[in-house]
């Protein structure tokens, strides 16, 4: 029995710890699908990158703009510029409708602006600039006011509104001058590189030296900062000395130049492969071909050991390694080298064709996935909309239902109350008529016609108020007697039951004229003629009901005097309060 138990015992705890493992496996898998590990890894592993995006879009773990910003990032780190274009307007077109983020908003506007850059496309990336400079002004953020005003800039350069372009890139530098922030001093680091770029494009050296000279003041600023960053730092320096080295061989100041390359050399980022190539302009300005040969060399190795050698950038370190055998004179190199750049660059447009033709297929099975998720997503909706109709319809209908059958129950006490009070109220009626019956002993009186008043005292003018009074008086007592003896002789004798008993019927029985008859009925009663017969009928057809229930209502009607079943309903449901038919139900509820 012991053994039975500790085996329960070690499978349920195994069966528990398998349920922790797997939560935990569940969560570290879970945890993939995130922006900042996606974030972390897209320019590493972009493709790896894209597929989790697909991962996170289907488990919705990160919101879909979210995904297209990641996506966006990750085809740019491709090179993929017009995928990237795509879904970062996907991004920015959910941003504008929700209007839930307007800081993530200018942050794809900026995206849009230099992607459109980037694709040669400058009136849409104006647009997005000169929009998004209003919401980056609303938002106070410089350093989205300073991109776009730099991206403005390039447009302009690319156009060859060349002061234009230096007036927005001086724009873009006077808007982050004074920052403290590291990124927003970052920002004005790379503003100051590129003004540089663009300035020894135009040969205005010495302009781009003074450049240079500032963004040198600006790294020691941003050595002074707590929270440096040390790699960023140094390769920084390794650019800008050694495109200082060369601006200022290209001024004349030699030594200046030797001093700055000296400084390039003395940062970590120089003896990197492509920290060597950033110092290849001045040794072949300076005229050291056999350094700059063997810096190409070790870059060229270290491409084709990466199986990486149909690129711009290996064309790029053949070009230079040309110039540098041109001033060795080995013109022998110079023709090979020059074949394989051709043969390279062949290789190269169409391999850009290719990844041409595969973005725009990429491109269309994006689209084409949408629009079929899109669909599905309709369709849900729909069949969402359709089902919560439905539950109101079915809810509506219960409720319909809850309060038919509610009403119906109270309708029924109602009547079964009502079908009991009637019950004993005829019941108390007929002991009294009973005993009404058998305390008289005299036969019916009927009233002679003598007992009419004199026609011709009632014209007289001279009787007094109290002759008249006294007459008035004596009327009534005696229209009692009449009355009494009437009723009795109509209900014994169930005249009532007649269809076409009328009031002069029953006004000739007690020889009185047709008005005395309807004042007797009206003292005696409270109503008229019509009144007191139906009463009469009603409580008979009351009494059938009770007597007879298989009895049709027809029958009832016909039985109780009545010339017509509506009429029967009608007066019953005046009287009783309940139909003939919710009579005789409730009769028979109270058994």
């Amino acid at each position: 029995m012991k053994g039975i138990h500790l085996v329960v015992c070690v499978c349920l705890f195994l069966f528990v710890f398998n349920q922790f493992l797997f939560a935990d496996k569940t969560m570290e898998s879970d945890s993939l699908y995130t922006y900042k590990y996606i974030n972390g890894i897209y320019m590493s592993e972009p493709e790896r990158a894209l597929n989790l995006l697909e991962g996170a879009e289907s488990k919705k773990t990160l919101p879909l703009r979210i995904i297209n910003e990641l996506r966006s990032k990750a085809y740019r780190n491709m090179y993929m510029t017009k995928l990237a274009f795509v879904y970062a307007r996907k991004s920015y077109l959910l941003d504008s409708i929700s209007q839930k983020d307007p800081k993530h908003l200018l942050k794809m506007t900026v995206d849009l602006a230099e992607l459109a850059l980037l694709m040669s496309d400058h009136k849409e990336s104006m647009r997005y600039a000169l929009g998004g400079l209003k919401l980056a002004q609303k938002e106070k953020d410089k350093g989205a006011e300073g991109k776009l005003l730099f991206c403005i800039g390039e447009n302009k350069w690319q156009l060859s509104f060349k002061e234009e372009a230096y007036d927005y890139f001086d724009k873009a530098i006077k808007q982050l001058q004074g920052a403290e922030t590291k990124l927003e001093m970052a920002m004005l680091s790379y503003f100051y590189g590129m003004k540089m770029d663009y300035l020894l494009n135009d040969s205005r050296t010495e302009e781009a030296l003074e450049v240079g000279l500032k963004r040198e003041k600006l790294l020691k600023s941003i050595a002074r900062l707590p929270e440096k960053n040390e790699a960023f730092l140094d390769l920084q320096y390794t650019y800008l000395y050694a495109k200082m080295s060369y601006i200022c061989y290209l001024e004349g100041k030699y030594e200046q130049a030797e001093k700055y390359y000296q400084q390039y050399l003395s940062t970590k980022n120089a003896y990197t492969p492509d920290g060597q190539t950033y110092g290849i302009p001045y040794l072949l300005k300076s005229k050291q071909y056999r350094k700059v040969v063997d810096r190409c060399q070790d870059f060229k190795k270290l491409m084709q050991q990466q199986q990486d050698t149909v690129n711009l950038q290996y064309i790029s370190i053949l070009q230079k390694e040309v110039k540098a055998y041109l001033g060795l004179k080995d013109f022998e190199k110079v023709a090979a080298l020059r074949e394989s750049i051709i043969s390279i660059t062949d290789s190269v447009n169409s391999k850009d064709k290719q990844n041409a033709a595969l973005e725009l297929d990429a491109i269309y099975k994006a689209t084409e996935q949408e629009e079929y998720i899109a669909e599905q997503t309709f369709q849900l909706r729909v069949r969402n909309i359709s089902l919560a109709f439905l539950g109101c319809i079915t809810f509506l209908t219960l409720f319909m239902l809850w309060r038919i059958w509610r009403h119906s129950t109270i309708a029924k006490y109602k009547n079964k109350m009502l079908a009991k009070f009637i019950n004993e109220k005829l019941a108390r009626k007929e002991d009294a008529d009973e005993l009404l019956i058998e305390e008289e002993t005299e036969d019916p009186v009927v009233v002679p016609l003598d007992l009419e008043p004199d026609e011709e005292s009632s014209e007289k003018n001279d009787l007094s108020l109290d002759e008249v009074s006294e007459n008035h008086d004596e009327e009534e007592a005696e229209n009692k007697k009449i009355f009494k003896d009437l009723n009795r002789i109509v209900v014994q004798d169930q005249l009532y039951l007649s269809p076409e008993l009328s009031r002069e019927d029953l006004a000739q029985i007690v020889h009185l004229n047709n008005a005395r008859f309807a004042r007797m009925i009206k003292e005696n009663t409270g109503t008229n003629f019509n009144g007191y017969v139906n009463e009469l009928r009603i409580n008979y057809a009351i009494k059938l009901l009770k007597r007879h229930p298989n009895y049709t209502i027809r029958a009832i009607a016909d039985e109780a005097g009545f010339n017509s079943t509506p009429i029967l309903y009608s007066m019953f449901k005046k009287k009783t309060g309940m139909t003939p038919y919710e009579f005789k139900k409730a009769q028979e509820s109270l058994g």
